[in-house]
């Protein structure tokens, strides 16, 4: 009996699918150095064979399945049954598998076919609109790989004809159970065609600073400036307001406020803050001057305006003519530093 069952025609199967795989293999790595010989002048010939290895291997090894299998003698009458079923289950497989690598190759040259001189903010926006419409085709080629093998199997034929017929009923009702996981699909959808925000994007969120690290259907992951991770739910992007301030353009303006006396030369602070700008590679010449913007019974409120390429290099750029700003009025005008006036009245005494 034991016998029977070790080495009966369902072992047998299950080791015609292991052998069929490993001489798959075998066959597609010999396959895969022949082509990378005679496809050298072909563009993108490494990135075929790096998308495209899996599908090769899989088909390969249903074909030796069934061809093996076809010509095997099996002593149980199910037996031919079970192959059928096995095969076109693999089938099956095959075409999700094949599915997703092509989107994610067509993804991958759309990418590098970007020219060169593109602005970055595009290049980011056509990114993250294909990392989302790739999550959703994704998703479809489960739900049709899914109903296809349900429909494979008598039993379970009205399981996967519903799952393919009754979409309308099936979101109605998941609909109902699923509110919330619905409303983040359809603002991921709507993050994609309007896109308030794309990958590497600089935001500002719930007071926190960082860049958009990632986006997916449901959530998106904003990197902080001290390396943590903010996990937003993506329909946030949508109901709510915050700051991008690489909407359009990385370059940003920003202020540094410094304090003196009433006594200080204005036009004099104006050539050390060129000074200042013109050493340092932060900024990137676009904006920069100095104004009065306040003043109080003891100091003024002195603003510098400065620009660069990029947030990163702005916040850097503003401790810098910070510091250098102080420095100068320190050792240059230091009689021009913030002073406390006291008026001293002499009393005649009678």
């Amino acid at each position: 009996m034991i016998n029977k069952f070790l080495f009966g025609d369902k072992f047998l199967i299950l080791g015609l699918v292991v052998a069929s795989f490993v001489v798959g293999f075998i066959f597609s790595n010999l396959l895969s150095k022949i082509y990378m010989i005679i496809a050298k002048k072909i563009p993108l010939h490494q990135e075929m064979k790096q998308y495209f290895y899996f599908p090769a291997w899989f088909l390969i090894s249903i074909l030796l399945f069934s061809a093996i299998s076809s010509i095997v003698n099996f002593k149980q009458p199910n037996s031919d049954y079970i192959i059928i079923k096995i095969v076109q289950i693999l089938y099956i497989l095959f075409f999700g598998i094949v599915s997703i690598k092509i989107i994610s190759f067509f993804e991958y040259v759309l990418n590098e076919k970007q020219p060169k001189n593109i602005a970055d903010f595009h290049k980011r926006q056509l990114n993250t609109q294909l990392k989302i419409i790739k999550n959703i085709a994704s998703a479809i080629i489960l739900v049709i790989c899914t109903a296809l093998i349900f429909l494979s199997f008598s039993s379970l034929k009205s399981l996967g004809s519903t799952i393919l017929t009754s979409a309308g009923i099936i979101g109605i009702i998941v609909g109902f159970a699923a509110q919330k996981t619905l409303n983040l699909l359809f603002a991921g959808i709507q993050i994609a065609i309007s896109q308030p925000i794309k990958i590497g994007d600089v935001l500002i969120v719930e007071g926190e600073w960082g860049t958009v690290e990632e986006i997916t259907l449901t959530y998106v992951v904003l990197r902080i400036w001290d390396l943590r991770r903010l996990v937003i739910p993506i329909n946030y992007f949508v109901d709510k307001s915050f700051q991008n301030w690489t909407k359009t353009s990385t370059q940003l303006l920003g202020t540094v406020f410094v304090y003196a006396d009433y006594t200080i030369d204005i036009e004099k602070l104006r050539k050390a803050l060129n000074d200042i700008l013109n050493n340092t590679p932060l900024f990137d010449g676009m904006a920069s001057g100095i104004q009065v913007t306040d003043v109080n019974d003891k100091t003024i409120q002195i603003r510098a305006l400065v620009s660069a390429k990029n947030s990163s290099d702005l916040w850097d750029l503003r401790c810098f003519v910070r510091e250098k700003l102080i420095e100068y009025i320190r050792n240059e005008v230091p009689q021009n530093l913030p002073k406390l006036r006291n008026t001293v009245s002499m009393e005649k005494k009678i």
